[in-house]
């Protein structure tokens, strides 16, 4: 085991990029090309200096995340060959990737003055409706998780170790509702809102990620990984609001009306064998009436106004945790 355990003490950030500033983490790219060319349309390898994200995350960071973390759990591939995952204690640790499983601690920033701060400048540095927040993932020799993809962007910093990655150039799907996974022995897959295909693997592309280096995956694209000796990295992961819940904070001011708030009768059990009472009817069509009607009201610059309003309150939010 003694390639996954990467003791390493506490370095000084020393890069701009590990601090969080978008030009260095993009740096040699510049930041109109990445937007105008790679932003939410193609995936992306940048290849960076050895030391480009030291002081931000190591092994010591790693567990003191795994006690603080949102959730904290192993992927791997059961025998019939479905992606899985299950939670862990961190004492299971040691025993997971002896078995040859990646421990994700998803959600990791409290108690990382360095994550912190990274996250708080590249949220500064964006304009949206969501938020940023990084996992960590610690493989084994040979461990990683299968073919998926993601219902939001990711940006893979390779810290410690190596780890090869398979991808897709572009994304499968350019409107995605969940994460995906594929398992191997399926070559397609018919969802309630979608059906994919596997993708063939001739068209994914491949690289090796070494310590400095960055993988850009817009939501929908397609990759697996596999750690060489052993890996630490982190990704940095965008969740941002959809479309129905901006059209929800745009109605919820308007939506005090008896027809939709008052609450609905309930009635005598044997009373419905010969169906649902004309009464109930009319309630619910009032209701809709009366949504139809706010739906209508709302225009797509009013929405902009509200979306613009959500952003610029969560980059005050983070300036002022700075």
């Amino acid at each position: 085991m003694a390639e996954t355990i990467f003791k390493n003490e506490r370095s000084p950030i020393r890069s701009p990029a590990a601090r969080g500033e978008l030009a260095a983490i993009l740096s040699p790219l510049g930041e109109q090309v990445f937007f105008e060319q790679y932003w939410n349309k193609k995936a992306l390898y940048l290849s960076g200096a050895e030391d480009k994200f030291v002081g931000l995350f190591d092994r010591t960071a790693f567990d003191l995340a795994i006690h603080t973390c949102a959730d904290l759990k192993v992927g791997f591939t059961d025998e019939k060959g479905w992606p899985g995952h299950f939670n862990i204690k961190p004492e299971q640790i040691e025993e997971s990737l002896a078995e040859g499983k990646t421990v994700c601690a998803s959600v990791v920033d409290p108690g990382n003055p360095a994550l912190t701060a990274f996250l708080q400048r590249i949220r500064s540095q964006f304009a949206v409706a969501g938020r940023f927040f990084f996992n960590a993932y610690l493989s084994p020799n040979g461990g990683g998780f299968g073919l998926h993809l993601d219902h939001h962007p990711v940006s893979i910093l390779q810290i410690e170790g190596k780890k090869r990655w398979w991808y897709s150039p572009e994304p499968a799907l350019r409107q995605v509702v969940t994460n995906i996974s594929f398992p191997e022995n399926r070559d397609v897959l018919k969802l309630p809102w979608t059906t994919v295909e596997r993708p063939r693997e001739e068209d994914l592309y491949e690289v090796v990620l070494t310590p400095g280096d960055l993988l850009y995956l817009p939501k929908g694209t397609w990759h697996r990984a596999q750690a060489i000796g052993g890996s630490l990295g982190v990704t940095l992961a965008l969740e941002s609001m959809p479309p129905l819940e901006l059209i929800q904070a745009a109605l919820l001011p308007h939506l005090s009306s008896p027809e939709l708030r008052s609450q609905l009768p309930g009635y005598w059990a044997a009373s419905m064998e010969g169906g649902m009472p004309a009464e109930f009817g009319d309630l619910l069509a009032s209701a809709l009436v009366e949504l139809r009607a706010r739906v209508s009201s709302i225009s797509v610059s009013q929405l902009c106004e509200i979306w613009n309003e959500i952003q610029a309150k969560t980059l005050i939010d983070v300036r002022k945790s700075q």
